[in-house]
């Protein structure tokens, strides 16, 4: 009688999980969503921007003899280095002999969703960041950027919910970049919905593309951190996040695992693992001349 080995047991559970993980892990990023995604075939990818601008002059031609003016353009050399985020969720194997529903589905989709808050809270917020990802995270390049606006409560102004992102927008657009993404926690798609005009009635009708964003994405996976932004804005261009491995799904049955024994314990586990590169682009525009930051964010009402 042929038995199935356990090699066989556990090339068919990533080859099952592997696609879904992948999905999950997709679908609740924002990251991933949101920014370009750039195929590395190495670990390190190298990405120029542009670090200054030629400039043109009027050439004072007198009797053919106006000489014309040279100029300069330079790059600057920005790194995708690509590191491992990983989770490992062992389970009891009576728990999967007794269950009625897929219990191996339901824990590559929640390992998929923990990569992704991994990867979100990094690029966002700078939470536990590598240390080789030398670019800024998003909030912290607003604020070196200084392209910080305070939500002030209270009555209408250009200062409320609504009005200090269109201020973010064009503290970045008059910078040279166009701020075509919006990213907030989906808790502010709520906020925005109640706005009222003095009738009492909501102001806005489609808080998916509120304002002139291309695009807007709502953080679900908990990545976001209300207490530093109320949203951010971005020109997505100058975003890079690098996918050198798709997330890869391993099953475990035996040695320790964070200190449990497998075998002596009847457990199973599966380990999920991913690596990701991001880099944000400090870059030369027509208007900036310098490099700058196509980011910029809005924060809450810290007034007591």
């Amino acid at each position: 009688m042929a038995d199935i080995t356990r090699a066989e047991v556990a090339s068919l559970i990533a080859e099952d999980y592997s696609a879904q993980v992948i999905k999950a892990a997709t679908v609740g990023s924002t990251v991933l969503q949101a920014f370009p995604n750039v195929n590395m075939g190495t670990k390190t990818t190298h990405l120029p921007v542009l670090a200054t601008l030629p400039t043109a002059s009027w050439v004072s031609d007198v009797d053919n003899t106006g000489i014309k003016p040279t100029s300069q353009v330079t790059w600057a050399d920005q790194t995708l280095v690509a590191e491992e985020i990983a989770v490992i969720i062992p389970i009891h194997e009576n728990t999967l002999d007794d269950a009625t529903e897929d219990i191996l589905g339901q824990i590559a989709d929640l390992g998929g969703q923990a990569i992704a808050k991994a990867l979100d809270e990094a690029v966002l917020f700078g939470v536990n960041k590598p240390a080789s990802w030398t670019s800024l995270d998003l909030h912290a390049a607003a604020v070196a950027q200084g392209n910080v606006f305070e939500v002030v409560d209270g009555p209408a102004s250009s200062s409320d919910l609504y009005g200090s992102g269109i201020k973010a927008a064009k503290s970045i657009a008059q910078l040279g970049f166009r701020p075509d993404t919006m990213i907030a926690d989906l808790g502010l798609m709520f906020d925005l919905e109640n706005i009222r005009g003095t009738d009492g009635h909501p102001i806005l009708t489609d808080t998916q593309n509120v304002r002139p964003f291309r695009s807007t994405y709502w953080n679900e996976n908990a990545a976001w951190r209300p207490d530093q932004a109320t949203e951010l804005v971005v020109d997505s261009s100058t975003v890079r996040i690098g996918v050198r491995q798709d997330v890869t799904v391993k099953f475990l049955d035996q040695g320790p695992v964070g200190g449990i024994s497998l075998a002596e314990r009847d457990m199973v586990a599966l380990r999920f693992k991913a690596r990701f590169a991001y880099v944000l682009g400090r870059v030369a525009t027509p208007r900036s001349t310098t490099r700058a930051y196509g980011v910029a964010a809005v924060v809450p009402d810290v007034t007591p």
